[in-house]
């Protein structure tokens, strides 16, 4: 009667694990390989991890069933069994609505992100309770968690009566053969579910999306867990540290940098004047303030100015006007952290975590270490709480001045809604004019490093600002619309000061809004705005260059006419001929690297792949051989990357 009512359980798990993943297949056929075929491969190897992972949900229950039998009959042993089912239920009632609301934010299974979240429990649940109308989500839980459990109580009755053998000897209610043979498989079923491999979805389901689809959350969340760190020698392709070397060295040749012999990433640069391909340069007076804001989630998409479909930042647009616009950034992930890694470290993707949550992150050369070398004052600016992804304790190691919620007095932190993430953008947006009064007071030039946070889930925001915005309160238009009030709005507000005039204004996305598609690694995905904005002192124009977030930082210095010793792994696109013009692309495990039209995608089972980019706007690729040249080319800088990081170069 035991098995049968593990098995009754067991059954129940795969089949609930089933029909959400045709659920979500049904929500997803725009962006999953839509063939038969595929799908079919999908849901069958999904099945397999399914009943893998209810071997190991059945265990508590298998536990539990060492108890005496005669135990086990009662009326307190068989309330006692209800109740342990119903929390087994209920997790699968919580984890199967979670990886719903989770695939449709993501497009993607339990990952790495789902970890991180995970950690910062805090901000996680003050975020879903904002979300989600939890208040109907939580009792339909617990009724959802009943409704299983009397569908396997009734199930297991239908089956038969519960009968447990009579016991020869008393052993706690066993034989000792029984109770032994018992124990055994207690110890197999956690044993069983580890047989199916997380590496078999990305051999079955060649799509990334059918590769996910077929995943079970809870066993892809354990697996996030257990490998978010990975190493780059031991899970991708490598050449040999002289090689890797050569290849930087030869890449970083910026015009009249001198390279070190030892560290083929440190050069000393002196930006020039003249024959400057196209790339402006600072004309104004004394030593300008720099203001880069990086805006939560501002995809390409959402700014006709940008090339975008849709007309989401009418302010941002115009400010392109008078601006200098680079038409081809893009992002390198999906995460903020990865998009603040970029601009303050110059530095490639590695996979695994970024280096702002890494150990020995301090002492690093950044774009706020150079320039503080030359007179700046330098503060991180947040609206959230920094302890988020370790921002604060990274930005405050390197030289900045951390400003984050906690640091905004109360009447004005309040002036506004906030969610949990942070305060309104324009709550944030006041604290850098407070700042950059500041520094205008003590006769000292400011680099102020802003993160936004009110594009981004739940979407809510003040109201009365933008009517465009408030037609579209709680959704991501409405969001993205207020963020691009609250820029302009800030614009406007810096004119009032005697500074304004001696200021250089950034603005770029930390990463896309979405980086889901049907491609592995969908280009148009990592497409994001990037301008410079200082009228009268900095041409406007555009550039059509392929530049990636790690370029914007020496591409700046660059403008502003600074010399540096540099280790930054970024490129002066006006010190660069535009052949040696690439782009990093990745998520926590694929990395890819663009020259020209072709995408090199380096995976964590050492193999190289190689596309032709037919299509930028909707990533439309044809596979290509993995050409030798090329595929040295993508490991040198994601090797060096991870070579300098750990050589602490």
């Amino acid at each position: 009667m035991r098995l049968r009512y593990l098995a009754v359980v067991w059954a129940v798990y795969v089949v609930t694990q089933s029909l959400l993943r045709l659920i979500l297949t049904g929500t997803s056929l725009s962006l999953l390989s839509a063939a038969p075929a595929d799908i079919l491969r999908a849901l069958a190897l999904g099945l397999v991890y399914d009943a893998g992972t209810g071997m190991a949900f059945v265990t508590p229950l298998a536990l539990f069933f060492l108890l005496p039998g005669r135990w086990l009959r009662s009326r307190v042993g068989r309330w006692l069994r209800r109740a342990v089912l119903f929390v087994l239920e209920l997790f699968t009632a919580f984890t199967t609505t979670s990886l719903f609301l989770y695939w449709q934010e993501f497009h993607t299974n339990f990952n790495f992100i789902a970890v991180d979240y995970l950690i910062y429990t805090t901000e996680m649940l003050k975020n879903i309770w904002e979300s989600y109308p939890m208040g109907l989500i939580l009792p339909g839980l617990a009724i959802a968690a009943a409704a299983l459990t009397w569908l396997v109580e009734r199930l297991t009755a239908w089956l038969g009566e519960w009968r447990l053998t009579p016991i020869e000897t008393d052993f706690c209610g066993w034989t000792p053969a029984a109770f032994g043979r018992w124990l055994l498989l207690c110890l197999l079923l956690p044993a069983l579910s580890l047989l199916p491999q997380d590496s078999w979805r990305a051999h079955v389901a060649a799509d990334p999306v059918n590769a996910e689809l077929a995943g079970n959350g809870p066993a892809c969340f354990v697996h996030a867990f257990f490998a978010n760190e990975l190493d780059y020698n031991t899970f991708y392709a490598t050449r040999d540290d002289a090689t890797v070397r050569s290849h930087l060295r030869e890449e970083l040749s910026e015009r009249d940098a001198l390279p070190d012999s030892t560290d083929p990433a440190s050069r000393q640069i002196e930006p020039v004047a003249d024959d400057r391909q196209g790339i402006p340069r600072y004309t104004g007076g004394p030593t300008p303030n720099v203001v880069l804001i990086t805006v939560e989630s501002l995809s390409s998409d959402f700014s006709r100015a940008f090339g975008g479909a849709d007309d989401f930042t009418p302010h941002m647009d115009g400010l392109t006007q008078d601006a200098f616009c680079f038409q081809r950034m893009y992002a390198t992930g999906t995460r903020t952290v990865r998009g603040l890694e970029a601009i303050s470290l110059s530095v490639p993707p590695t996979p695994g975590q970024s280096i702002l949550r890494r150990a020995d992150n301090d002492h690093m050369q950044t774009l706020g270490s150079i320039l503080s070398a030359h007179g700046y004052a330098c503060d991180f600016i947040y609206g959230g709480d920094g302890f988020f992804d370790n921002m604060n304790d990274f930005f405050s190691r390197n030289g900045y001045t951390i400003k984050d919620r906690s640091s905004i007095p109360s009447d004005e932190r309040h002036s506004a809604p906030e969610t949990v993430w942070g305060v309104a953008d324009e709550v944030l947006y006041t604290q850098v004019l407070h700042s950059l009064d500041e520094h205008a007071k003590a006769g000292e030039p400011a680099f102020e490093m802003i993160m936004t946070t009110s594009n981004h889930r739940p979407y809510t925001f003040p109201q009365g600002r933008d009517a465009a915005a408030d037609e579209k309160y709680g959704t991501r238009e409405g969001a993205c619309r207020y963020s691009d009030w609250a820029i302009r709005d800030f614009i406007d507000r810096a004119r009032q000061h005697d500074w304004f005039d001696n200021t250089v204004f950034v603005i770029i996305a930390d990463h896309q809004a979405s980086a889901a598609g049907r491609t592995v690694l969908p280009v148009n995905r990592y497409h994001i705005p990037a301008l410079v904005y200082a009228p009268g002192r900095i041409a406007d124009g555009s550039t059509n260059r392929l530049t990636s977030q790690i370029d914007l930082a020496p591409t700046l210095l660059g403008m502003l006419g600074i010399s540096y010793d540099s280790q930054l792994m970024g490129h002066d696109i006006a010190q660069t001929p535009p052949d040696l013009d690439r782009a990093f692309i990745s998520t926590y495990q694929l990395l890819g690297y663009i020259r020209m039209d072709k995408l090199t995608v380096l995976t964590p089972d050492r193999k190289v792949q190689s596309y032709h980019i037919d299509d930028w706007n909707t990533s439309t690729y044809t596979p290509l051989p993995v050409d030798d040249a090329a595929a040295t080319d993508a490991i040198s800088w994601y090797q060096g990357a991870s070579m300098l990081y750990h050589r602490q170069l």
